[in-house]
Formats: C-alpha cells, structure tokens, sequence
C-alpha cells in the first residue's frame, strides 16, 4: 500500500489545504517538545514535512494560559501574558519530572510571575479558572501543548495520527524522561519511541548529507536547556560517543539576565510586579532577537509601571558581557564531552549548531575561535533540526515508508549519568557505598547484573535504593527510586545470593529488579512515587481533572 502524499498545498487566511489522494498507510509524527517552542513534523515525498500551524507558523511558542474559561495555548496564551500573568504558564519544561524542592525548581521560582506550589511533593502550577483554584501538574501543562500539536498534524494529514516520537534533552534524568512520557499519555499519544535532541539533529544532518562518514559535535541550546554530545555517522547509523549538559542553561537564562539588567535601570522597583515583569521580559525577548543581526536594540515598555513609560538602549557588546559567563560554561561542557570520548577538536569533522539561542553572535564567536574557525553547521534550521530527526526517526518505525535510507537507520546512544544502588549498607545510612552497577556513556538499549547476599542471618526482607551519579557517597547522588524485596529466603547472612537486573530500554527508561536465586522471588523497581510514573488510573484522573478536549482549547 502507497505512502500518503501531499500532491497540493495552498495557503488561504489562516488554514492551509492538503489534497492526499489514493489509499492511506497510517505515518507516525515526530514531535519537538521545546521550552520556548515546540513543533511537528511528518515524513512524506521522501523528505521531512515540519506542518504549520493555523497561523501559518512552523513553530508554535509552548505556553498555556487559563483565560476567561478558555485554554489557551501557543501564541493566543502568550499574548495574554502581561494582562494575565499569573494564569499564563511558560517554561513548564523546566518543572516537569522535579521534586518541590529541587533548588533548580526553588531558583525558577523568583523569575515564573506564576505560582509554583507542591503536590504530592512534586513541583505543579497553581491558576485561577472560573473563578476557583486549579492546580496542574507539569505533565498536564505539557499535554495541552502535546494536544495542539496532535490537532495541528490531523488538520494536514487525512488520518487521525495517535503514535508518535517524541525529543526529550539527553541531559534529562529518568524522573524528567518518564514524566514526559505520561504528558503524551494524558494528551492520548502513544508514544513509540523518545530520542534524545542532539541524536535527532545528528539524525537529521545524517540523513540530510546523504549519511556522509563523519564526527560531528552537537551544540544543542535551546530554550531551557544546553545539551553537547559528539556523535560518530556512517552509513545510516548516528552512533553516540559522549554526552554532557545542563538540564537548566538556555535562552531563559539570557532573558532573564537581560531582565534584571533593565529593572536595575528602571527609576521604580518592580521587582515584585508580575505584570511590569512579562511586559518588560517580551520586549526583551524582542531585543535579544535583534542583537541577534543588529549592533544594538532598543528596549521600550509604555506604562510600564505607575504611568511611567521605559525606554533603555543596550548594545551588543553589553549583553554579550551579561551572558559571557553562561556561554563560557557552555565551552567548558564542550571541552568535557570531548575528553569523555577521548578526542581532540581536531577529530571533529563538522559542529552542528541547534537550537535557537545559537543564533547570538558571541556563541558562534567562542566557538570558531575554540575550534580554530571551522566552520560551524547551520545546513538545518536550528528551531527545527531536533523536529526534523524525530520526524526521520518516525519514518524509519513506520511500516510505510519504503525508502532505504530510512529503513536502515540505527541508533546507537548512550547513558549521559551512571546508573547504581546502595549494596551492602543499610538503605537509611546515607553515608552508605554506592556502587555503579551501569557507568555513564554506556550504549542502551542494555540490561546489565549485579549480585549481593543478605547483611544478617534469616534476612527475609531487603531495601534497594537506586540511584544516577558519579559520586562514591550515596547522598551525593540523585535517588530515582526505592523498592523492597521480601519473602527471602532463610539462611545465614552473607550465603544467599541476590540478583540485580538494570535494564534500560530503546526510550531511556530504567526497570530495576532484584530476585532470591535460591527460591525464585523476585521483585521490580516501579518509580511511581518518586519519579512521576503514573498508572493508568491517574493519566484517566488527570485527563478528566483538565478537561482535555479539542473542543474547549483555543489552539495556534
């Protein structure tokens, strides 16, 4: 049965026309899920069709806002933003899959003009609606978002699409991995696979350059997070070598430093007026943009607060000196990941830029001289290069697409963090041995073993904790989760011995398990309660308790 395809499309007001004709195979989307702006893509014709969205707009901004009874959500929600602040949520990427008192959550706090308040321990929203308090988790945030997204693709496609894959930054943990997962759920996404964004955007460059043997380095800055990895390309296979980041360095973080540099010239205190704040923070968006190609911007707010207006000039050479810290660490990760895959710059074919904070000028400055000016790759738009791989990689778990090139892709990635518990110390001593059972830059999918005996005789219980880090002192690492294995069975300490199963799926995701040898009982890690994992029943609770329809969300 023939793929789909797209024999014409016009342009008319909002809405664009597709004309498919022939029978249908059902594709799959791809699916960037961004801080600052998400979009969708679908592989047809041979190539990547990123899909506009009612406005005509490949990208569409990842904000929700609580207005009037309505869900808005993409640039409808933004522009209610300095009218509605603390009901328009933006940067829900940085919460999702994060306990309430994370520090990072703590720090994103003094700069979100929303509430961010805790539920079930876990980081949430707080929005008026209709006049009562809601509290949404992140997961049902980002499921709006999703939603607009899955509308956008069945306004273009003749077939309802409900499988999809999605991106998520390689620097993300199991906790942030699996939460994202669940926000798909929420928005009725299936989703067949998640591929972290550098391996995408090497995927699409892969692809793009007809598979071009190569080593390439991903420079992936994007909206709230940073993510480098150095990726090996040969003949249909993007094979990761080393990964490094920071879950919370992007285009956020310049704002906001430009932000505060503009309170400090304002002539009132406005630190604590959330309206003044997202009117100021969208023209500096604005100017940052503009520094982007110009020497300097203007940066104008009218009434911004008490009547008065602001009016503030800032140059380029100022606002590279305001962010030059945060693109120095940049390199720095830079500098790391090439010493984890053992390599020198020299080894590096190409530098793949993506993401669309790379377009300041400076970045592009560190890096030319870092590289001794090689030239940096923008063969693919940087807001849509990670779309663009998820898509190629959609394509490839398809059954309909029969192109070759496509079919033979492989993927080879890895753990960006070690994976380990706390064997032999009791699960309370927190100044217990951790052991890596699975060490970072290991390629997944993967299962690997471990073993340990009881501490005491007739032990007929055991308490795993599991853990992502580096550092030999349990504490010092991040928990994922905890379990107990009951039922053991007797014998002095030290004789029985306990297996230890890691195993990491296609998509990232760990599942720990420990068995008895000796009589066969077993039991497996299940995150729920600290990772964000949720059952069935909760994404059917969470559905309902946002009212998830098509019919009450007014979409870009």
């Amino acid at each position: 049965m023939p793929v789909a395809k797209a024999i014409g499309i016009s342009a008319g007001g909002l809405r664009s026309t597709v004309r498919f004709f022939g029978p249908v195979r059902v594709a799959l989307i791809g699916i960037d899920l961004g801080t600052t702006n998400s979009c969708v893509g679908v592989f047809h014709n041979g190539e990547v069709q990123i899909i506009s969205n009612i406005l005509s707009k490949r990208t569409t901004p990842s904000i929700v806002g609580f207005v009037e009874g309505l869900k808005l959500v993409g640039k409808y929600a933004k522009e209610q933003m300095p009218k509605h602040p603390s009901n328009v949520i933006f940067c829900i990427k940085r919460l999702i899959g994060r306990k309430f008192d994370d520090p990072k959550v703590q720090e994103d706090i003094k700069n979100l003009p929303y509430k961010v308040v805790s539920k079930k321990g876990n980081a949430a929203v707080e929005v008026q609606v209709c006049g009562k308090t809601k509290v949404f988790t992140p997961e049902q945030i980002c499921a709006l978002i999703l939603k607009d997204l899955m509308v956008t693709a069945n306004k273009f496609l003749p077939y309802d699409v409900k499988d999809a894959v999605i991106t998520i930054p390689a620097y993300f943990n199991d906790s942030q991995r699996q939460a994202t997962i669940d926000a798909a759920k929420i928005a009725g996404l299936n989703v067949l696979r998640t591929i972290n964004e550098p391996t995408a955007a090497a995927l699409a460059y892969g692809f793009k350059q007809k598979w071009k043997k190569g080593i390439i380095l991903v420079y992936d800055l994007g909206g709230g997070t940073f993510d480098v990895s150095i990726i090996k390309v040969t003949n249909g296979c993007c094979e990761v070598l080393a990964v490094d980041g920071d879950d919370h360095l992007g285009g956020e973080d310049f704002d906001n430093l430009l932000v505060r540099h503009c309170i400090g010239r304002f002539e009132h205190d406005i630190s604590n007026n959330a309206k003044a704040i997202c009117k100021l923070k969208a023209a500096c968006e604005d100017a940052k943009r503009l520094l982007s190609e110009s020497s300097k911007a203007l940066i104008e707010v009218d009434e911004l607060c008490n009547g008065d207006d602001f009016s503030c000039k800032i140059t380029q050479g100022e606002f590279n000196e305001l962010c030059k810290e945060l693109i120095e660490k940049t390199v720095e990760l830079v500098k790391n990941v090439l010493e984890k895959a053992k390599l020198s710059k020299n080894d590096i074919t190409n530098v793949l830029l993506v993401g669309g904070s790379t377009r300041i000028p400076l970045i592009e400055k560190m890096l030319k001289e870092f590289f001794d000016h090689k030239n940096l790759n923008f063969d693919i738009n940087p807001d849509e290069a990670v779309a663009n791989g998820a898509t190629i990689l959609a394509a490839h778990l398809s059954s309909s697409c029969f192109d070759t090139s496509i079919q033979n892709i492989k993927l080879l990635d890895v753990i960006p963090r070690s994976l380990g518990t706390d064997l032999y110390t009791n699960s309370k001593d927190e100044n217990g041995y951790y052991e890596i059972v699975a060490k970072r830059g290991t390629k997944f999918p993967f299962e690997m073993k471990t073993g340990c005996t009881t501490l005491y005789t007739n032990q007929e219980e055991m308490h795993f904790v599991v853990y992502e880090g580096e550092d030999p002192v349990v504490k010092k690492n991040k928990e994922l989760g905890r379990f107990i294995l009951t039922n053991i069975a007797p014998a002095r300490g030290g004789i029985p011995r306990i297996e230890i199963t890691f195993k990491v799926d296609e998509n990232a995701i760990l599942t720990v398990t420990a068995a008895d040898k000796r009589n066969g009982i077993s039991e497996s890690i299940v995150i729920r309660r600290n990772n964000g994992r949720l059952s069935d029943d909760e994404i059917v609770e969470m559905v309902h308790d946002i009212q998830l329809s098509n019919e009450d969300i007014v979409i870009d």
